[in-house]
């Protein structure tokens, strides 16, 4: 499982990467085409916000593979056992596990809900289906990441430096 989630890493990357190269195009293209054209795209702020909301929702995935959440260690610092340390660490990814299942249940609602009713993008008039589809999608994402976090701890003698 190892060897398969470090070559997601790197497709991860790549697709943020890609992403964001994208991104910049279309800011960019919207900007010309304001200074020196006074017109302007009208589906390049929509779709770059669109993207910049994948971009959010899956980079939250590559994050944790990278351990670059936001941490509050006050209780690492109160206690001092590595026993401790790895119940706190059991409590804090199941916490953050199951919440990540609430977000996939209401996700997939939602992308339910907006596909029963047909709702489409102002001015693309792309469904809004496959702009929220990304919150279960990276919610699923992100617990594959955490359940293999917690399997760490239990198989080692896991301990927050």
């Amino acid at each position: 499982m190892k060897i398969l989630l470090k070559k997601y890493n790197k497709f991860e990357e790549i697709i943020l990467i890609l992403s964001l190269i994208l991104n910049v195009i279309i800011v960019f293209a919207q900007v010309i085409m304001r200074y020196f054209f006074n017109s302007s795209l009208a589906w390049s702020e929509e779709l770059s916000r669109y993207i910049f909301i994948w971009q959010v929702w899956i980079g939250t995935s590559i994050a944790f593979a990278d351990d670059q959440h936001i941490n509050v260690d006050l209780i690492y610092q109160l206690v001092k056992s590595k026993k401790g340390h790895k119940v706190l660490d059991i409590i804090r990814y199941t916490v953050w596990l199951l919440f990540n299942f609430y977000l996939v249940k209401i996700g997939f609602e939602l992308v339910s809900s907006m596909s029963a009713r047909h709702a489409l993008s102002s001015g693309m008039r792309l469904p809004l289906s496959y702009v929220y589809i990304v919150l279960p999608i990276s919610s699923i994402l992100l617990s594959i990441r955490i359940i293999d976090k917690l399997i760490d701890i239990f198989k080692s003698d896991y301990s927050v430096n």
